[in-house]
Formats: structure tokens, C-alpha cells, sequence
């Protein structure tokens, strides 16, 4: 009862226009959470249950956790993130304060932007078909360009660190326009008051960009980030079709690991022991970044 008092409480204390907004957002809400919640629950069914559908408790996450592959797949992940992350926020940063900073025609900044967009739209299928056909050793764009001045052939997806270099070279040119666009959009919020006053006062360009410009982009810099460890974690397409996760296990992420024990293997149980256990990482892990990382921090 107390709680519902309070619930009573602190929505009449709202005002009129909050309520509204409230009551507006209810069912966008509702939708997002119901299509959030229904899939955990069922994979959380699944990962108690074997293939009888009876109680096996926690059964499926010890086979799933004691599996050493799943600490490859894990480890391997954790390495194609260390190249790609800090590649992507970097360069896309950098990209869009040259852009802000030098390219003052709208025409150009249109054209940028619609350039930017380009590998964002492409199905990462496709990305993955043509990117293979750019690696291929005998007749792949970079092998023909290497023999043209006298090198031999290089085998690009079957070495293990030649076969990350390219996944992860294929990601960064796909979702670095994305970082771009995020980045450039936040410099457009800096106050222009601002930064003319850091500039009469002498302030260097590295000055003006740490003290006035990155406060209003850390935000964004959170967000992108947020972006892009989710899409690390579920990349698939590009990767299965460039490498199959091979040579080896090089390029077998975690995505990758969990649709080969559920649908190869046929393991289903196991399976969604895993995206539960993922799921729960990284609301934890979200939630220590916010805790510790606030995004409105000056």
C-alpha cells in the first residue's frame, strides 16, 4: 500500500503537461518493453528446460560456462572490440571535426553526409559478399594490385591475424559514418557564443575543442559507445560470410559461438543459457558505465 500511495503521490505532484507526455509515451513504452521482455523470458524458459521441456534448473548454464570454447569466442571478441572501437570513435571524430571545422558550404556538407550514409544502409550480407571478393587470393582486388607491383599473393582470410585485420577492417569502414554523423551533429550544439569568446581570449584549437566542444559531445561519445559494443556483440552476418568464423577459431565471436551451438549443434538449451548470461552482462556492464561514466558529467 505504501508504495502505491507513493506511486498515487508522485504522479499528482506532476504537472499537467508531464502527465500528458506520460500518458503519450505509455504505449511506446509498454510496446518496447513487451518486445524486450517476452523473448528474454522465453529464452530464459528454454535455458531451464532440456529438449523434453522439463525443469533441468540450472543445468544448461553449467554446460554452457564450462565450455572452453565459449571463452575463445569470448576472448576473441574481446579483440576484435579493442581494434574496432577505438578505430571507429577515433576516426569518426576526427572526420567530423575536420568537417565542422573546414567545410563551411551546406552543398558540401550534404554531399558528406550523403556519402556517409551510403555503407550504413548496405545490408551487411552484401557488405560481406563484396568484401570477399575484395579478399579473394586469386583474383581479389588487393591480390591483383599486389601482383602488379611484382609481390605474390597473400591469403588474407586464411591467416588467423590477416583474417581479424579484414573483419575488423570491414566493420570500421562500415559504421565509422555512423560515428561521423553522431559526432557531427553534437558539434552543431556547441554554442557558437562559446567558442567565439575561447578564440578572442587566445585559446588554442586543442583548448578550444577539450574545454568547450568535448563537454558537449561526451553524451554522444556514451552513446555511440553504448551502439557499438551492442553491435559488436551480435555481429554476424559480415563475418559468416567473410571468414564462417574460421580460420579456426579466429574469427569466431560470440555471435557467432552461440548460433553454432544452437542451430549446428542443435543445442538450444545451452544456447539461450548463454543469451541470458549475455543479456544479464550487459545490463551490468551498462550500468557500471552510467554509474561511473555519467553522460552529463562537465
Amino acid at each position: 500500500m505504501t508504495v502505491i500511495a507513493r506511486t498515487r503521490s508522485n504522479w499528482a505532484a506532476r504537472s499537467r503537461q508531464e502527465r500528458l507526455a506520460l500518458r503519450l509515451l505509455l504505449p511506446v513504452f509498454g510496446t518496447v518493453v513487451v518486445i524486450a521482455t517476452v523473448p528474454f523470458l522465453l529464452a530464459l524458459v528454454d535455458a531451464t528446460t532440456n529438449d523434453a521441456g522439463n525443469f533441468v534448473g540450472p543445468a544448461n548454464f553449467v554446460r554452457a560456462l564450462s565450455n572452453p570454447l565459449l571463452y575463445e569466442s569470448i576472448k576473441q571478441t574481446g579483440l576484435y572490440a579493442a581494434i574496432v572501437l577505438p578505430s571507429e570513435i577515433l576516426i569518426g571524430l576526427g572526420l567530423s571535426l575536420l568537417v565542422h571545422r573546414t567545410v563551411r558550404s551546406p552543398v558540401l556538407r550534404a554531399v558528406i553526409y550523403v556519402a556517409a550514409m551510403i555503407p550504413i544502409v548496405i545490408p551487411q550480407i552484401a557488405v560481406g559478399v563484396v568484401f570477399r571478393l575484395v579478399f579473394a587470393p586469386d583474383y581479389g582486388i588487393l591480390n591483383i594490385l599486389l601482383g602488379s607491383t611484382g609481390r605474390g599473393q597473400i591469403l588474407w582470410l586464411s591467416s588467423p591475424p590477416l583474417a581479424m585485420l579484414a573483419t575488423a577492417t570491414v566493420d570500421i569502414w562500415q559504421w565509422t559514418p555512423f560515428v561521423y554523423l553522431v559526432l557531427f551533429a553534437g558539434f552543431q550544439t556547441v554554442p557558437s557564443e562559446a567558442v567565439e569568446a575561447a578564440q578572442v581570449d587566445g585559446a588554442t584549437s586543442w583548448t578550444q575543442f577539450r574545454h568547450i566542444e568535448l563537454p558537449y559531445l561526451r553524451p554522444l561519445l556514451l552513446l555511440v559507445l553504448f551502439f557499438r559494443i551492442a553491435d559488436v556483440l551480435r555481429v554476424f552476418d559480415a563475418v559468416y560470410v567473410l571468414t564462417g568464423g574460421g580460420p579456426g577459431t579466429t574469427t569466431q565471436f560470440l555471435s557467432l559461438y552461440m548460433y553454432r551451438v544452437g542451430f549446428k549443434f542443435s543445442d538450444l538449451g545451452e544456447a539461450s543459457a548463454l543469451a541470458v548470461v549475455v543479456m544479464v552482462a550487459m545490463t551490468i556492464f551498462y550500468t557500471l558505465i552510467n554509474r561511473f561514466i555519467p553522460a552529463d558529467r562537465r
